[in-house]
């Protein structure tokens, strides 16, 4: 399976899982026309869009999805916020509660994000294994080191030393978002010998260091796990197995 980042930051997020046969997006933050230039035009091969929560760098687009056909899926008090389209394939899901999309097995939870309602996702695919996608989170609530995640997509938004402290958002930042230290903290605490990938992703614009973060990162995962940030026309394979 292919990882496609079209947008990671403040921005617009936009992600796209592309097995053989299918496709799952996760959020609406960037223009659907880019969404279906970094899948190469095969939008019958789309299954669904997961979306996190209802900012707008998440969900600005999902009106375009919903019109596109695309069937959408977030947690109700987002469904609620985000004002429906008669006849749209808009669902909300239940937390805990699995879900078939297409291949694509999904389990939801929330995540705090300064008091947003806020969804993450633990994607299972019999061509990546597990998958936990969370962003825009203060910490992880649970823990998943039983299921044995091979994959994390994950947000490192921030680093102290980094950080530009008169940005507007600086409080937001902080209150809504997670550190490198927070990111690290849950790679350490759901670590196992088949991690195979970490991608860092929605980084905050002058308040990290791609590079370091790598380097931080591959402290705690060791050199055999594939280590990545992610930023627009990020390509990377993430399979089950390592070979």
């Amino acid at each position: 399976m292919k990882l496609k980042v079209i947008g990671s930051s403040s921005k617009g997020n936009g992600y796209a899982l592309i097995a053989e046969n299918e496709i799952l997006l996760l959020e609406c933050g960037c223009p659907f026309k880019e969404i279906k230039k970094a899948i190469d035009w095969q939008i019958l091969k789309i299954k669904g869009c997961l979306l996190t929560h209802g900012h707008s760098d998440h969900s600005k687009y999902t009106k375009d999805f919903l019109k596109a056909g695309i069937s959408v899926f977030t947690n109700e008090e987002t469904k609620q916020a985000i004002e429906d389209i008669t006849g749209a394939q808009f669902y909300s899901l239940p937390e805990f509660k699995a879900v078939r999309i297409g291949g694509f097995k999904v389990i939801p939870f929330y995540v705090p994000h300064n008091g947003t309602p806020n969804y993450g996702y633990l994607i299972e695919h019999k061509e990546v294994g597990r998958l936990l996608f969370t962003t825009d989170y203060e910490y992880i609530p649970y823990n998943f080191k039983k299921q044995q995640i091979q994959h994390f997509l994950i947000e490192a938004n921030y680093q102290e030393q980094f950080i530009d402290k008169d940005i507007p958002n600086y409080e937001h930042k902080l209150l809504g978002h997670a550190s490198m230290e927070t990111c690290i903290g849950a790679i350490k605490a759901n670590l196992t010998q088949n991690l195979r990938s970490v991608i860092m992703c929605h980084l905050g614009a002058g308040s990290s260091a791609g590079k370091y973060f790598i380097n931080e990162m591959q402290k705690i995962t060791g050199r055999n796990v594939n280590v990545d940030c992610a930023v627009p026309g990020l390509a990377v394979e993430i399979n089950k197995d390592p070979f």
